[in-house]
């Protein structure tokens, strides 16, 4: 009977002895079931922040395969297309560095599309012939080294503390606007602004900038033009206005260039010569120096004969050479280093394509 009450004993004090329950004891234990519980009530808790790692790092990974794709087709296989400029507008990659300036990719692309959009409106697609591609690089080098020239001549307005003002942009589009002698509205000149160059009318400002940009840092910093204008001036009045006498006067100098101009209409594509002319009161006058409209130098006109819608004139051209000349040194010091290699035939070379300016003429209206 002993063993039998020990054992009934021992277990009512193991019992009592489990029975003695806590503040600790239920603390303890609520901590444990719900956090056994969570994992029930939230399957996804704890997978949460793994998707949200893994989402950044597939994001990275995809921007990084778009840029490379993107840095291939511009600086590997020349793509010019649409995409590829929106690309260039988006992410500021540069497509050369002049003296340390860089050159926007977004800029050269800018003017390589809007020449290539001209042309095609007035000679019809390009085919992928050879000589259709040969042609399109004429066009690719020429607005590359537009496109350096601007952002120099951008820079070198900023070391003298000037630019391109947004008043002075207005003026230029203000006359770009006024097409047959009507003013135009805002939507129709955005319309042939689209048509004539594929330009939104922000990017058409940009491009007027630019071409300003030159043209001011010209006017601004050929300081051998600004001292020979005088002395042609100088040289007119002393001869009786008479230009040719002038032009013997210079004749060995090459930045002095005379030319006769008959029977041409008061809107004439010359540098703004004609409107200069046709503006004049009687033959003989003389115009005061202005600065020509792409930016090339400065322009003194006399009116030779004139009648209801056309003129003829002489003039004398004074050339801005420093921007050039400037421009061949940093060439020759290998201080242009371009990023994208353009081939060029050297017999190619010698018949490159106009100057990309929308400073000089009018915008023609498409039908």
């Amino acid at each position: 009977m002993s063993k039998i009450g020990d054992k009934i004993k021992a277990k009512r004090e193991e019992k009592a002895k489990g029975s003695n329950i806590t503040q600790q004891n239920i603390e303890e234990s609520r901590e444990e079931i719900i956090a056994k519980g969570k994992k029930f009530k939230y399957p996804f808790q704890y997978a949460k922040h793994k998707l949200i790692i893994n989402a950044i790092a597939i994001g990275i990974i995809a921007i990084a395969a778009f840029v490379a794709v993107g840095w291939l087709q511009l600086y590997r296989a020349h793509n010019t297309s649409e995409v590829m400029y929106r690309f260039t507008r988006t992410i500021p990659l540069s497509v050369a560095e002049v003296d340390g300036v860089k050159v926007r990719f977004s800029d050269y692309l800018m003017l390589y599309r809007s020449s290539i959009r001209s042309i095609e409106r007035q000679q019809g697609e390009f085919d992928d012939s050879e000589d259709a591609k040969t042609e399109k690089n004429q066009y690719m080098r020429q607005a590359l080294t537009d496109a350096e020239d601007y952002s120099y001549a951008m820079a070198k307005l900023a070391e003298i503390d000037k630019s391109v003002t947004d008043e002075e942009i207005d003026a230029v589009i203000k006359e770009h606007k006024t097409i047959d002698g009507e003013l135009r509205s805002d939507t129709a000149f955005e319309g042939i602004v689209r048509d004539n160059f594929g330009l939104s009318i922000n990017e058409y400002r940009r491009l007027i900038m630019l071409s300003l940009a030159r043209k001011k840092a010209s006017i601004e910093l050929d300081v051998d033009a600004k001292e020979k204008v005088a002395e042609v001036a100088e040289a007119i009045a002393n001869n009786g206005n008479d230009f040719k006498k002038v032009s013997a006067i210079f004749g060995e100098d090459k930045t002095v260039v005379f030319e006769e101009v008959m029977d041409v209409d008061f809107n004439n594509l010359d540098n703004g010569r004609a409107v200069m002319a046709a503006q004049l009161e009687k033959v003989g006058d003389v115009s005061e120096q202005f600065v020509s409209k792409n930016g090339d130098g400065y322009y003194f006109v006399k009116l030779t004969a004139k009648s209801e819608n056309k003129v003829s004139y002489q003039s004398i051209w004074v050339r801005f050479v420093w921007f050039e000349e400037q421009m061949q040194k940093l060439r020759d010091e290998n201080k242009v280093n371009e990023k994208i290699k353009i081939e060029i035939k050297e017999e190619e070379s010698e018949e490159k394509p106009e100057e990309n300016t929308v400073n000089d003429g009018e915008v023609e209206e498409t039908e």
